[in-house]
């Protein structure tokens, strides 16, 4: 069997996406004797600016390489400009390059990808299609793999050709880090999302929350922590909604469940549950929840996606729930003594006047002390591909908001990117 080389970029905003499927991949016996898997400490679009570090790499001893990217909106300027501008890089390094790519602006975006003579491109769930490519390369050359027999994958270069229905991975069945490689993210509890958000992605994909059964993720903590990872974190679109069938009321339970079995596991120390990247719905904050958790988890704050102090605004973008749900949410965290941290987006499509308006009265209620326990997390609106909000133009922020948002942050009421979204801070993607 030949001998290939993966290479992928285990830096932010990817991380977490890779850590996941590290640990599927290695539960595979043959890809892990049959390829070597490079994490790189950069991103790949970025390989031209490290040009001494890939001269060190013994590239021969490969019958192929394999760039794997994984891709969200806001990368896609540097990942294209990399491969108009340095599209033969790699090949002064070894003549078989295979390209594939997956991530978040796939899934809803997978034919500009072609035109940048990508081979490969996976718009959904990467673990399964990403195993069987791998798979039947090591018996056929990419010319002559038939996509349209593994599911969930595009054949992007020469010839586009859409994908067949993906096969989705039991969520929880492989380890969601990987051992060997040490890379390590938030243990993945759920996927997908009832709620169908305009400005969101993941209900726009995928409506249906699936979740790890707690006897896995106990499995995984506890194998983790005999490796030295003594703190736990998690990764859902809404956290107290673990175990819920239709994801939107609690199952206490299985809440309970899974957050003691963990606690009861020697080697961690710290347990952290409804913070990034899980924030929770305001409505899922209930006495029942807060009874059920807090003797177990370490932080003393829980993210809560609020998004506007707007009724109107909150309806009109399909939130789901109201600002009173945010309201009874800081009330109820008040009584167990816990912090609370608001996602708002400003700029939102269709904000008014009115909407704004409501934002500063409550951000005013903040500052005046009325409420002790909250800080805001600030974030400027970004049309996401896939979302009905695709084609809006980005959110324009107000400067009444910006003016009482450098208050709360002088006083340690706010923090965020929401001057960095709006372009008015440069960023690490900044063109």
């Amino acid at each position: 069997m030949p001998k290939a080389l993966v290479m992928f970029g285990y830096d932010k905003p990817n991380r977490y996406s890779w850590s996941i499927l590290m640990g599927y991949l290695e539960s595979d016996s043959i890809l892990m004797e049959q390829y070597s898997f490079l994490p790189l400490p950069f991103h790949i679009y970025k390989s031209h600016l490290y040009q001494d570090y890939f001269e060190n790499l013994d590239f021969k001893k490969y019958d192929y390489i394999i760039l794997a990217y994984s891709l969200l909106s806001v990368q896609i300027p540097q990942f294209e400009e990399f491969n108009l501008k340095h599209s033969k890089f790699f090949s002064k390094f070894h003549p078989n390059i295979i390209t594939v790519v997956g991530g978040p602006h796939v899934a809803v975006s997978p034919e500009e990808f072609s035109k940048l003579m990508i081979d490969f491109i996976i718009p959904d769930e990467g673990e399964h299609a990403f195993s069987i490519l791998l798979h039947i390369l090591l018996k056929k050359s990419k010319d002559k793999i038939d996509t349209e027999l593994i599911p969930g994958l595009i054949r992007g270069f020469p010839i586009y050709i859409p994908a067949s229905q993906p096969k989705l991975v039991e969520v929880g069945k492989f380890p969601p880090f990987s051992s060997k490689f040490r890379l390590f993210g938030p243990i993945e509890i759920s996927r997908g999302c009832p709620f169908r958000c305009k400005f969101c992605q993941t209900g726009n994909r995928a409506i249906k929350m699936r979740h790890a059964s707690v006897e896995n993720i106990v499995k995984w903590v506890r194998i983790a922590s005999e490796i030295k990872f003594d703190k736990v974190w998690f990764l859902s679109p809404n956290s107290f909604g673990y175990g819920s069938r239709n994801g939107v009321f609690p199952n206490i339970n299985a809440l309970y469940d899974l957050l003691s079995q963990i606690h009861a596991i020697p080697a961690i120390k710290g347990i952290f549950f409804g913070t990034f990247p899980s924030e929770v719905r305001p409505e899922s904050v209930t006495r029942e929840v807060l009874e059920a958790i807090t003797p177990f988890i370490t932080n003393n704050k829980i993210l809560i996606g609020a998004q506007s102090a707007s009724n109107r605004l909150l309806r009109s973008i399909q939130r789901g729930h109201t600002f009173e749900h945010v309201k009874k949410a800081i009330s109820i965290l008040q009584e167990f003594n816990l912090n609370v941290e608001l996602d708002f987006i400003f700029g939102l499509p269709g904000e008014n006047s009115e909407d704004i308006q409501d934002n500063i009265n409550f951000f005013q209620e903040i500052l005046n002390g009325k409420y002790k326990n909250v800080k805001i997390h600030t974030h400027t609106f970004m049309p996401l591909p896939g979302t009905p909000f695709s084609n809006e133009p980005k959110g324009i922020l107000d400067p009444v908001i910006m003016k009482i948002i450098g208050k709360l942050t002088k006083v340690g009421k706010a923090y965020g990117s929401h001057l960095a979204q709006a372009k008015i801070q440069k960023t690490r993607y900044s063109k």
